[in-house]
């Protein structure tokens, strides 16, 4: 309502301008928006889905098909509705439409947050894609609770029988990603812990996926005495050579690792200097001598979320892209019209570092018996853990 209330304010106050209204998907525009338009404003929509005022304003209605039209218009402001549905290329194409003297210029989203998404990154981060600071915008939030004089006296009560976590983002604004979430068993209270001194003693493993477009990553992993697997460093960067990524893994502390995993599809052989090369003989000639891991994907998935679930899979809080791709990543939404049985798959994207956790799950069960390792008496690690045993003893 304060959308399409500031749409037609603009279009009275600024003679002349042309605004527009979008929703990505037609049918939602006609039942939705275009209804709430004849309810609360009431001004007649022409067969083109345009308002015209006696000023000479237009306010044109418009939906995700009709972009391409739009590429030569020049907007005096812009409401996207629903703006989660739309992508971010869309926003920024719709930003770079609002050249026109007449009106404000600005470019409003009205939103549902559906998790860490661009319009999250964007707007609670204020973040772009590659990092760099954005403070183009203002941010306002809501929850149901803010509304509650305006809604039926049973729909909060209602709300209040969901599970928990459909409650935090539908009754109380929630920002967390929940619905079709491939990790589901992920939890920040229980699997993300402050970071610690990693003995040296603890088995690691180095983790890779391979990227030049897409990211690079780069997990460090622990097992601890008790069989605990931590994640306590990344290297996370998109558009570098083999050789700046060697060098970045080489910084690292990687004492006592005892298994270099890298992407199975990293070992396939290109030409290159005459000779045929893989990824993996390109690392090997900066000296990291990575091994094919096991990606199967749905195993490594459900080991992963059993090993949440009981908190045996922690994530230092010093790895952000970790943190956020795990919690973010879904699983791939099948098409309405699709009749057939179709076989699970997540998404394939934003899931590096989600990709390198199936490959370290999927490595433990070769792995050794952690606790029968002989402890190193000599170190500080190993004079605690016989201190320990002498107690107990």
């Amino acid at each position: 309502m304060a959308g399409l209330l500031a749409a037609d304010k603009e279009c009275q106050e600024y003679p002349g301008n042309l605004y527009l209204v979008i929703r990505k998907e037609w049918v939602d525009l006609r039942d939705s928006t275009l209804h709430d338009w004849n309810n609360w404003i009431g001004r007649p929509i022409n067969g083109e889905k345009n308002v015209t005022y006696e000023n000479g304003s237009v306010l044109m209605f418009r939906h995700g098909a009709d972009l391409n039209a739009l590429k030569n218009i020049n907007l005096g402001g812009c409401l996207m509705i629903q703006g989660e549905e739309m992508s971010e290329d869309d926003f920024w194409f719709l930003k770079g439409r609002l050249r026109r003297m007449e009106g404000t210029r600005q470019l409003r989203i009205e939103c549902n947050y559906d998790g860490h998404n661009w319009i999250w990154r964007l707007f609670n981060k204020g973040k772009l894609q590659d990092g760099k600071p954005f403070a183009g915008g203002r941010l306002i939030t809501t929850n149901t609770f803010d509304n509650e004089k305006n809604l039926p006296p049973d729909y909060i009560p209602g709300l209040m029988k969901l599970p928990k976590r459909l409650q935090e983002r539908y009754l109380f604004g929630s920002d967390a990603d929940i619905e079709g979430a491939v990790f589901d068993e992920f939890s920040f209270e229980k699997n993300v812990v402050a970071p610690f001194y990693v003995p040296t003693e603890w088995n690691k493993t180095v983790i890779l996926d391979h990227g030049f477009t897409n990211p690079t990553a780069v997990l460090w992993s622990a097992v601890d005495w008790d069989s605990n697997i931590y994640i306590y460093d990344e290297h996370y960067e998109a558009r570098k050579v083999i050789s700046y990524h060697a060098e970045q893994i080489k910084l690292r502390d990687n004492s006592n690792v005892k298994r270099w995993l890298i992407d199975p599809s990293c070992r396939a052989k290109t030409q290159a200097k005459e000779t045929l090369r893989s990824i993996i003989d390109e690392y090997n000639d900066y000296g990291l001598s990575f091994q094919p891991a096991d990606n199967s994907q749905l195993a490594g998935i459900n080991k992963a979320n059993q090993a949440f679930k009981e908190g045996k899979l922690r994530i230092f809080k010093s790895c952000p892209n970790t943190i956020d791709e795990v919690s973010n990543w879904k699983w791939r939404k099948l098409k309405p019209t699709i009749q057939r049985n179709e076989p699970e798959e997540p998404e394939d994207k934003k899931n590096h570092t989600c990709d390198d956790i199936i490959y370290l799950m999927n490595s433990l069960p070769d792995m050794t018996a952690f606790k029968e390792e002989p402890i190193n008496p000599d170190s500080a690690w190993g004079r605690m853990l016989l201190k320990r045993q002498e107690q107990e003893a």
